[in-house]
């Protein structure tokens, strides 16, 4: 799908625009752990401010179910002043007006948009709510598309055509996206790790027509592996998903498509808390639950990747809270950074823990998406570009 953003053709200077991003970051005691998805929406930002628009900035944090102070959107504050933003934090709705007047130039940031019930339930009123006072709205949020909350639906269709857009983020992350998808230049590699095989289905079903290479790693190959009653101990397995998995695994091989298997993992005993230690694929106990690809399985990996033209990864392997079990992720994505393919990363752990392990700088591109980008490259459609199509 081509979508072009149409910000340069709007005339927005001294106007006031309602900016829909995602600034659904990580926060801790109050403090941003990752600002991935901020640093992203600098160039829409920056682009509004050179105009001298006023921006209505709205975004959500975190699943609320009540007014929780830890997933206030005021905890963002800090971030923009370092940067040297004018920016005004507006906690109610009803005196967003007066403070559009009160400071014209500056961004004006709301509530996590999710402390209202209006945002989650379609809510035309709440949609009016939100539109009052403001000449243009802007969508940015990309990982927000495949969602029908009422900011990223119903609000654009309060603005006519001419005054609505998507931003440069959204316009970049198709663009990279469908390198993916539209003619990739081959070899194409996907490796798919982590968990929630369900989401990664439709992916792999709408890939497998493209791809040369799938890399299966934990845990999602142990759902894999069951289908073709390997031993899995008590790895995390999708028993709803098993034969499709084997319906998958026979597709890719009257499409010639080579599907790799860690030759070894990294385990942990009893519980995924538990003592670490590595086995050959054939040797699996049946306490075993996989963390990780083993070393014996980090060269061929890398071979492959490294042989590729395009790739794409999601699924972190491991978690970032034991350190000591990302060297199976810390393999691939150095693969990745020393690639000459087109690389993308989609999936915000992932993403993570590209940037933690200090490869994020070397990756073609970090998509910002989790849900979205699965669900774009899947083939499905995304109700946040319906007002734009």
């Amino acid at each position: 799908m081509i979508i072009k953003s149409h910000l340069k053709s709007l005339h927005l200077d001294h106007k006031t625009v309602f900016l829909r991003a995602d600034l659904n970051v990580p926060i801790n005691k109050g403090i941003i752990l990752n600002d991935h998805r901020l640093n992203a929406i600098i160039p829409t930002l920056s682009y509004f401010i050179d105009h001298h628009a006023t921006i209505v900035l709205a975004t959500h944090i975190g699943r609320p179910q009540d007014h929780e102070s830890e997933l206030s959107t005021r905890h963002l504050m800090p971030w923009f002043v370092q940067r040297g933003y004018h920016i005004i934090f507006a906690p109610d709705l009803e005196q967003v007006s007066h403070v559009i007047n009160e400071h014209q130039g500056s961004i004006i940031l709301l509530e996590n948009m999710r402390f209202y019930p209006g945002e989650q339930t379609s809510d035309p009123h709440f949609a009016a709510q939100l539109a009052r006072g403001c000449d243009y709205y802007i969508n940015d949020a990309f990982a927000l598309l495949h969602r029908n909350d009422t900011s990223i639906t119903l609000l654009p269709d309060l603005f006519a055509p001419d005054k609505r857009s998507v931003g440069f983020l959204i316009e970049q992350e198709l663009n990279n996206l469908n390198r993916l998808i539209e003619k990739p230049t081959h070899p194409f590699t996907l490796i798919l790790g982590g968990g929630k095989i369900d989401s990664k289905i439709p992916l792999l079903q709408n890939l497998i027509p493209h791809i040369d290479h799938l890399l299966l790693c934990p845990a999602i190959v142990f759902s894999f592996l069951k289908a073709l009653h390997k031993p899995v101990g008590k790895s995390l397995v999708d028993d709803a998903a098993l034969e499709i998995c084997r319906a998958l695994l026979e597709e890719a091989r009257t499409r010639h498509i080579t599907v790799h298997f860690p030759t070894d993992y990294q385990i942990a005993h009893e519980s995924f808390e538990g003592r670490l230690s590595y086995v050959d694929a054939d040797q699996f106990p049946q306490d075993g639950v996989g963390v990780s690809i083993g070393p014996k399985t980090y060269a061929p990996f890398a071979q492959i990747i490294h042989d590729s033209k395009t790739l794409f990864y999601n699924g972190l392997m491991g978690t970032v809270s034991r350190p000591e079990t990302l060297g199976g992720m810390d393999a691939i994505l150095k693969a990745m950074a020393t690639s000459q393919g087109f690389s993308v990363i989609g999936g915000g752990d992932s993403v993570a823990a590209a940037e933690m392990l200090g490869y994020a700088n070397d990756i073609g591109y970090l998509s910002t998406g989790g849900g979205a980008t699965l669900s774009y490259l899947s083939g499905a459609p995304l109700p946040g570009l319906k007002p734009f199509c």
